[in-house]
């Protein structure tokens, strides 16, 4: 059984829904960038803007630079789970086929 199947099946099983690499790879890039953005802001204070801004911009960063993070995760979590359900199956089948 190939991987992809294994891991289909199990978001199946438990009625999960298939997370997306790429978008949690932009949501870290996104929010490394807006983080570094934010806390220029607040160090050289930019023409007439208030600090505030920047505090917010560099909040919501981090907030969303630890959501893609977190989404990475959760995907290597559901691959191990699949691997180990397969792996554990594999040796249930194979002591029936030899009991001793």
């Amino acid at each position: 059984m190939l991987a992809r199947d294994r891991l289909d099946k199990l978001h199946d099983a438990l009625g999960m829904k298939r997370l997306n690499r790429k978008w949690a790879k932009v949501e870290i890039l996104l929010g490394l960038l807006a983080t570094g953005l934010g806390l220029r802001w607040m160090l050289y204070e930019f023409v007439d803007a208030r600090w505030e801004f920047g505090l917010i911009l560099f909040i919501l960063g981090g907030y969303l630079t630890l959501a893609g993070h977190r989404s990475h995760l959760y995907q290597s979590n559901n691959e191990l789970t699949a691997y180990l359900s397969y792996e554990i199956q594999q040796l249930k089948e194979a002591k029936k086929e030899n009991p001793s």
